[in-house]
């Protein structure tokens, strides 16, 4: 008997989770399905959401990988449709796939790799455009109601320097966020968004050697109100709660989910 139960709240509800393989999205993917929602986990790297796929179905639970990347508005199209096919249709979507990248704008980008300006933005702001516009015919005319949950940063709300693009990009994911509710209000898609705050998750490992990264998580939480650094579940919960179908007056809300990091230290 897998761990989803009937009368769960999002029994019979199909969700596309873009960077599903890991970290924050695999969270939320996991708390969508555990709550009786069929799962697309999408993302760049096959092997990655097949395998957190394969995982989820070996706690019994309904999920399934569709790999693409969402950067381009074509593989973006790619991803959704197949989840929606795959699903039966779509009743939520969750923009998770993102990038973190951060320096001084002026530093001259290494010829050797991609422009952080272009990948940032490319990822984090473009994907969620072009996944959103994908999805809202599948989500359209869904009985109950659909839900889109941005998944932004704090850095929006208190943003640090040397991280201008990554902080533009997020902005522009709020901006959205709120624009799109009021558009799609009257189809009864709801549209909100999370702003976490500095979570553990293996992105930091693709910035800094892995024992660099865990000794500067541990030693920033020491810098956070609530006095730790966040997990992918405190998310996930987040994401729960705004895609929950009884929670369906709550559109163009920006959900800060950061142990008060952005309030300042106290």
């Amino acid at each position: 008997m897998g761990e989803a139960a009937a009368g769960t709240p999002f029994e019979g509800r199909a969700a596309l989770v873009t960077g599903g393989g890991s970290g924050i999205g695999l969270a939320i993917g996991r708390a969508l399905a555990r709550g009786g929602c069929g799962v697309a986990l999408g993302g760049r790297r096959r092997e990655a959401v097949e395998t957190a796929a394969a995982d989820l179905r070996a706690l019994g639970l309904r999920a399934i990988a569709v790999a693409s990347d969402v950067s381009s508005a074509d593989g973006a199209r790619r991803m959704v449709d197949e989840a929606a096919r795959q699903l039966g249709g779509l009743n939520v979507l969750v923009n998770c796939a993102g990038v973190y990248r951060a320096g001084p704008l002026a530093d001259e980008a290494d010829e050797a790799e991609p422009d952080p300006v272009d990948l940032v933005v490319d990822v984090d702001l473009k994907g969620v455009l072009f996944a959103t516009r994908a999805a809202i015919p599948h989500l359209r005319g869904r009985p109950g109601g659909a839900s889109i949950v941005n998944v932004s940063s704090s850095v929006t709300l208190s943003p640090p320097a040397n991280c201008s693009v990554y902080s533009a990009a997020k902005a522009g994911v709020d901006a959205l966020t709120r624009s799109l509710a009021l558009e799609l209000a009257r189809d009864r898609i709801r549209v909100n968004a999370v702003l976490p705050g500095v979570v553990r998750t293996p992105i930091f490992e693709t910035i800094m050697p892995p024992e660099e990264a865990a000794g500067f998580l541990d030693d920033f939480g020491k810098q956070v109100p609530l006095g730790r650094i966040g997990q992918a579940d405190d998310i996930a919960r987040a994401v729960l709660f705004l895609c929950d179908p009884a929670n369906d007056w709550i559109t163009g809300a920006l959900l800060c989910v950061d142990g008060g990091l952005s309030l300042g230290t106290p």
